[in-house]
């Protein structure tokens, strides 16, 4: 009997039909992901797109090799499809270091909607839920709350200087009406204002979430809390003050983040660094260091900066300050009391080093007997940081001088003086370079055969045949700030000159031991592209020097730094 070989009639599958579907199914959306998203995503930024682009294209012939290859279907298909993932996460990580944290983003449910929008859509309101000091949370009103259209115009103030990247709103009412500005990089900007007679409930409201007295319209208030956005969780700080003129209320967002930032990365160039790391020394870890900046050059971030380079557990660190605004790791940070009658200020500061401390940050020092008690020690006490709020150096040491009471007492006792501005820096994804004249050059005192390109502030980009505001600055041109600063080493032979009361002999001496300028150091950030010849002449300009220019300063809430 022969034996036959049977075959079925009927047709025969040797691979499961849902297996190519669920391939077809990851690959697919992968692939529509990275060309119509990613791509022009990374273009618009100007991200190395063609660089991303091969690794795609190589983690796309792996997951496909995965596929074929594994012999366990269950096995391989998870394993391309995360080998198609990796790229994704990686792009998004490498992205999110370039762009502001309001346009990074998020890996989750908000993704695809990040993705899709580049900008927030236009007529819808955000919802902002706010949290008070204690931790409690106020869910937005009703539709048939009448505080309802109150907090929609507090979110249309809050929310667009969120997206603008603004680190605080100023709010203001008064026999002209209501004003309302955004400070954003450094800069004031004038918003069109909320109506009048919305702008005092709106303060109220806000007051009130902030457990703040609504009735009191004088007395200087402040509060922090939270606030719950599209842009996630914010700091807030809610200051109010007021006079028998009108009523103001700041916003800060993210303060205590504001202020604490590593020493290197402040803005000092690289001499200057070298130059302070002396004062860093154990044994050299002595007397008055001065540094100064006009209201809103970031006085109080440096001081924290140049508190937080000091080892806090290898050394004996403590500050002492009217309001602790950012918390240092191991610092004894001490807040003065100014309702205890018991103990001023200067008193405060006296126990403090009698402790025998080996660094001290006095934050505030206005009066003659706290400085002379800071002076006191002299050149062998502890390392002591001053700030003020002056000029120039010159201003610096005249105004410290006169504090003290006595010269010998004051020069006998400063190790650094440091005189500090904040310019903005230019945005590095919209710059567009040129190549400046030499007889520019030589004005600024640049080497014309060396400099041979520039920066300016653009703001716009061209996707295709349009152009765009810039998603990274947002069309200013500009993105965060960047520190300039000259700094003054007192050395036993400017001590002298400043002793004999030749200051200008001590600052020749200073030169020589190659002190820069403020304006000098600004031009080294011009040239290494970091900001703008414009932006260093707005900044450096002679402050106007007249009495009523000095009131309005003094008023001026701005002076928080």
């Amino acid at each position: 009997m022969d034996d036959h070989l049977q075959f079925a009639s009927g047709p025969v599958f040797l691979v499961s039909f849902y297996k190519p579907l669920l391939l077809f199914a990851t690959f697919v959306p992968w692939a529509w992901l990275i060309s119509s998203k990613l791509e022009k995503d990374a273009r618009s930024l100007k991200l190395k797109y063609l660089q991303f682009n091969l690794i795609y294209l190589a983690c796309a012939v792996t997951a496909f090799a995965a596929w074929l290859a594994v012999p366990i279907f269950w096995i391989g298909w998870p394993l391309g499809a995360a080998v198609l993932l990796a790229p994704v996460y990686a792009y998004v990580q490498v992205r999110n270091r370039a762009v502001p944290e309001k346009r990074r983003f998020v890996i989750g449910k908000h993704f695809a909607g990040r993705l899709h929008s580049a900008k927030p859509v236009r007529g819808v309101k955000a919802a902002v839920q706010f949290i008070d000091p204690k931790g409690t949370e106020h869910k937005s009103p009703s539709k048939k709350d009448p505080l309802q259209g109150i907090h929609m115009a507090l979110e249309d103030v809050i929310v667009p200087a969120l997206d603008a990247r603004a680190s605080q709103v100023d709010i203001s009412v008064g026999p002209r009406g209501a004003a309302l500005t955004q400070t954003i990089d450094g800069v004031r900007y004038k918003r069109d204002a909320i109506p009048d007679d919305a702008t005092v409930p709106v303060i109220d409201y806000l007051k009130g979430i902030a457990g703040l007295n609504v009735e009191d319209r004088r007395r200087r208030q402040t509060a922090n809390m939270k606030l719950v956005g599209p842009s996630g969780t914010t700091e807030l700080t809610v200051v109010t003050a007021g006079s028998s003129s009108g009523l103001d209320m700041r916003l800060i967002f993210n303060r205590s983040i504001q202020v604490l930032k590593p020493f290197d990365g402040l803005g000092l160039l690289p001499a200057q660094l070298d130059l302070l790391r002396s004062v860093e020394q154990q044994h050299d870890r002595h007397g008055i260091f001065l540094f100064a900046a006009p209201a809103g050059n970031g006085l109080t971030t440096t001081g924290y900066s140049l508190i937080g380079r000091h080892d806090a557990y290898t050394c004996n660190v403590k500050t002492l300050e009217r309001e602790i605004i950012g918390h240092l790791d191991g610092v004894d940070q001490v807040q003065f009391d100014p309702t205890n009658p018991d103990v001023d200020y200067g008193t405060n500061l006296q126990s403090i080093i009698r402790r025998d401390p080996d660094v001290v940050l006095i934050a505030e020092l206005k009066h003659s007997e706290t400085a002379a008690i800071a002076a006191e020690p002299g050149i062998e006490g502890p390392l002591m940081y001053v700030p003020q709020r002056q000029p120039t150096i010159n201003d610096q040491i005249r105004h410290w001088a006169k504090l003290v009471g006595d010269v010998k007492t004051a020069v006998g006792a400063l190790r650094v003086v440091m005189n500090q501005r904040l310019v903005r820096q230019v945005c590095p994804n919209c710059r567009q370079a040129y190549e400046p004249q030499p007889e520019q050059l030589r004005k600024m005192n640049l080497p014309p055969d060396k400099v041979k390109q520039l920066y300016q502030a653009s703001g716009k980009v061209q996707l295709k045949n349009k152009v765009e505001n810039c998603p990274v600055c947002g069309g200013s041109g500009f993105f965060a700030q960047i520190g300039i600063f000259q700094v003054m080493v007192v050395n036993d032979d400017i001590r002298r000159l400043l002793i004999a009361g030749n200051l200008k002999g001590a600052m020749a001496e200073a030169r020589r031991n190659k002190m820069l300028f403020l304006q000098e150091a600004a031009l080294r950030k011009v040239v290494d592209g970091a900001t703008t010849i414009e932006e260093v002449a707005r900044v450096t300009a002679p402050a106007p020097n007249s009495k009523g220019s000095a009131k309005k300063a003094q008023r001026d809430p701005a002076a928080a730094s």
